[in-house]
Order: structure tokens, then C-alpha cells, then sequence
């Protein structure tokens, strides 16, 4: 697997839960949808955490779905049916909050369009993808190149049978709600958006670049398949190689995948799972896979911080 793909793979399924809220709310996956019968195998990977008074189950998600991934195994579904409050990266139901941070992060100013703001020749590129993959330009230029990368790839996974409609931590969400249950945020979508902020022009253009040659790779669909099938046989080995292989390449992207998108962010995710588990007994917290794996992933500063961790898949 090449550094750029991994990196976009880590992005989409992993780690830019506020890029898909949109879709996951227009056609949101129902937990209260009877599901054809079969037996709920284990999917993602699922952690235990106790502090000696409260414990809280913590699962890893993908943020975008098929209809196969539900429901979901018996002990989680139960789980989720008992808690009292759900964290997750971000709650699908903030809408509002999502829009301030696209139009403050992800689109240039009125009247800008991305043709005018990279070189003649990636603009002929990105707007070549647009038609193969039936985007209206209307509807996407003015977007910075970062969330044009971020647009392109999404559809590019849609096209090939994963949707941000069927998007896990959407189901999630549905599912504690019926029973009245809380959804918090352990971040927010200006954070997670303000996290590209940090690129200037000429590394957003590469990102994009970047993207464009990884959607034109034969292998894209062979490599996409093989994370989300880790996923969903809750194969840790499998995590585990997608995060070495990430680590093993030192190119910019991979850089600023595993130090901006992962490594800086888990310190606050651990900080506010704790946090949770202090205040409240039996909640449940959602976050993207990768989040979970390696010496510097949540479960291994959960542990850091004195709590007691047992993986249960």
C-alpha cells in the first residue's frame, strides 16, 4: 500500500467524521430497522475501561458503511441500548456547527474559485475527475484543494459500494437516542477542519495532487477493501499493519497524517473519554479505528493515566 493511499484511507474511513455528516443525515441507517436474521459477528474492535467505579465501552468506527456491517454484535447493541450518554468524534446532529467550519476552513472567499488558485495544470486534472465522477462544478469550486481532495475521494468510495449514508457513528447515534439517551462531541468540526488550516496553498495543492494520482491507481478498490475487511472481522492484526505501514513512510502526507491527524489529536481524545468515565457509569465512546492502535493510540494513554483496559475484540 503506497504512503498517499494509506494516508487517504486513514482520512476517509478513520479520521474526517465531520466530512460526511451531511449524507449521513439525509439517509441515516436505522437501529430501529429489523434486520434480516443472522448472526451479529464482532466488527472494528471494542475496549473495556474502568476506573474502579464506572467502566465505559470504547469502540473503533469507520465513518462510512454497507448495509452489511448491521446490526451490529449482541453485546455492543446491548451496550448502546443501556447507555446513558455517547461520545463520538463529532455528533451528526450539528449541522450547524459544521457549516461555520466549512465556510471558515474548507471554501475559499466569495468570488474565488479553486481553477484560479492552483496551476493551470492541476485544475485541468481535478476538473477531469469531476466529470469522471459526475460532480457539478458549480457545487464544489469553491473549495479549497484539501476538501477538494477530501469530495473526490468520498465519491470515489461511493462509487464503489461504501456509503457515507450507512456511516457507523450515524448508527450509533440513532440508536442511543432512542432510548433518550445524551450524543456529546469529545471534539468539534472547527477543530477537526482547522486541522488543514495548517497547510499553505502550495501543500494543499500537493494533497491534492497527491489524491488525484492515488483515485488513478488500478489497486485503489483492492486497497480499500482491505481496511474495511479488517474492519469488519475485527481483525487487529490488520490495524496494526495499516498503522506500520503509514509510520514506515516519511513523505509529507504520511507525516501530516500520523502526526497532525492521529498522534496530536489522541492526547485529547484519551483526556475526554477519561473524562466521561469519571462523571458517568456505562457510556459508550465511538472513535475512528486507527485512534485505538499502537503505543501512542487512546487505549495505551487510557492505561497511562491508571485505568484498567481490556480489549474484548
Amino acid at each position: 500500500m503506497t504512503g498517499v493511499m494509506q494516508r487517504l484511507i486513514i482520512v476517509i474511513l478513520t479520521w474526517l467524521s465531520c466530512f460526511y455528516l451531511p449524507a449521513a443525515l439525509a439517509q441515516a441507517p436505522s437501529a430501529a430497522t429489523p434486520a434480516a436474521p443472522r448472526t451479529a459477528s464482532p466488527h472494528g474492535a471494542l475496549y473495556q475501561v474502568s476506573d474502579g467505579r464506572h467502566t465505559l465501552l470504547l469502540f473503533g468506527t469507520i465513518h462510512v458503511g454497507a448495509a452489511d456491517f448491521y446490526p451490529l454484535e449482541p453485546g455492543l447493541t446491548q451496550a448502546l441500548a443501556e447507555a446513558p450518554v455517547l461520545a463520538l468524534e463529532l455528533d451528526p446532529g450539528n449541522i450547524g456547527a459544521l457549516q461555520a467550519a466549512v465556510r471558515r476552513h474548507g471554501l475559499y472567499p466569495a468570488g474565488q474559485r479553486f481553477q484560479d488558485q492552483v496551476d493551470p495544470a492541476l485544475a485541468q486534472r481535478t476538473l477531469a475527475a469531476l466529470q469522471r465522477y459526475q460532480i457539478p462544478l458549480a457545487s464544489i469550486e469553491a473549495m479549497r484543494p484539501w476538501m477538494l481532495a477530501m469530495a473526490l475521494t468520498v465519491q470515489a468510495y461511493e462509487q464503489h459500494g461504501y456509503r457515507s449514508a450507512l456511516a457507523v457513528d450515524s448508527y450509533l447515534a440513532e440508536a442511543v437516542r432512542q432510548h433518550g439517551a445524551r450524543v456529546v462531541e469529545l471534539e468539534s468540526a472547527e477543530r477537526q477542519m482547522g486541522i488543514f488550516s495548517r497547510l499553505d496553498a502550495t501543500q494543499q495543492a500537493q494533497f491534492l495532487k497527491d489524491s488525484l494520482d492515488e483515485l488513478d491507481d488500478d489497486d485503489l478498490t483492492r486497497k480499500l477493501d482491505r481496511l474495511v475487511d479488517a474492519w469488519r472481522h475485527a481483525d487487529s492484526a490488520g490495524f496494526a499493519t495499516a498503522l506500520k505501514e503509514l509510520q514506515d513512510d516519511d513523505s509529507f502526507s504520511n507525516r501530516f497524517t500520523r502526526e497532525a491527524l492521529l498522534e496530536q489529536r489522541n492526547p485529547g481524545l484519551a483526556d475526554g473519554i477519561a473524562s466521561l468515565l469519571r462523571e458517568t457509569d456505562k457510556a459508550v465512546a465511538a472513535i475512528g479505528i486507527l485512534h485505538l492502535v499502537g503505543p501512542e493510540g487512546v487505549p495505551a494513554l487510557l492505561a497511562r493515566k491508571g485505568l484498567t483496559i481490556r480489549q474484548l475484540y
